[in-house]
């Protein structure tokens, strides 16, 4: 016989399958809704990734056919420029990145390289003098100075001077006898030197010789500029802009041979590259003649 508490469980348990059933249908609904709504994004991105695609193949086709306009450009502004010139690229022990670039910038343009190749880094000058450097400055009425950066000056001037004057290298010769320097290319003969690119880094940036030697290759009338292959602070390019000479920290790319060359021929001074204190990623173009 059925009683009041027989009819409110019956109840009671309607109401529980109704509320069972109301989720369920709400989670099997909202399922779908997700379903639907995670397929639009997927198709969403989708498009969105292949509009970059495209637009990524555009630039990367354009980046191409500017690199290509400024290589054919740099070829063409440079050729001539350094007809019959001789540069001496003074390179260190180490690696000097770039120096391929350098030579094959200087012959676009017309122009020889000569290698000179610094042994011991400041030639060792700042502390001891080689054997037999008394005796050369001493054939010359010279007073040769004390270990330091004062006598790394005078090496520094008379290598210059040795250069650019063609016909023997006695100075040259000691500086290889003695260890300081490698063999030098080409030194020999009536060539002369017109101008340096510095090259031989150290973990303060430039060889402090090297510097010296770029100093006094400007103060002669020759040109003087520190390059490498790439900026970074601290780096060589930027140790010879400090110390007042031009510098190229890009060498490898055209913008970098057309500003090497545009230097050495004296149609620009600067810092160029893309460091921070660069005076321009290349120096002005116009007026040429």
């Amino acid at each position: 016989m059925y009683n009041l508490r027989y009819h409110v469980a019956s109840l009671v348990a309607v109401f529980l399958s109704l509320a069972v059933g109301l989720l369920l249908g709400t989670v099997v609904a909202e399922r779908g809704m997700i379903t639907d709504q995670s397929s639009a994004l997927v198709a969403d991105l989708q498009a969105r990734f292949n509009e970059i695609d495209a637009s990524n193949a555009e630039l990367r086709d354009g980046l191409a056919r500017d690199r290509a306009f400024a290589e054919d450009a740099a070829d063409t502004l440079i050729a001539g420029r350094l007809e019959g010139m001789r540069v001496a690229v003074l390179v260190g022990t180490g690696r000097s990145d770039g120096r391929g670039a350098v030579e094959e910038a200087v012959a676009a343009a017309g122009g020889t390289t000569v290698i000179v190749p610094i042994s011991v880094e400041g030639l060792g000058l700042d502390t001891t003098e080689p054997e037999g450097l008394a005796g050369y400055f001493h054939g010359r009425d010279i007073e040769m100075a004390a270990p330091g950066a004062e006598l790394q000056r005078q090496v520094a001037f008379s290598l210059v001077e040795e250069l650019r004057s063609g016909g023997e290298r006695p100075l040259s010769d000691l500086l290889t006898q003695a260890g300081l320097l490698g063999s030098v290319e080409s030194t020999n003969g009536t060539d002369t030197v017109d101008a340096v690119v510095l090259m031989s880094a150290t973990a303060d940036g430039c060889d402090p010789f090297a510097l010296a030697v770029g100093r006094a290759m400007v103060d002669a009338g020759g040109a003087g500029v520190g390059a490498e292959a790439a900026t970074s602070a601290g780096a060589l390019a930027e140790a010879c802009a400090d110390a007042g000479l031009s510098a190229v920290a890009h060498v490898t790319t055209a913008q970098g041979r057309l500003s090497l060359v545009w230097v050495l021929a004296d149609l620009a001074d600067g810092y160029f590259g893309a460091g921070d204190g660069a005076d321009g990623f290349y120096p002005p173009l116009l007026p040429v003649d």
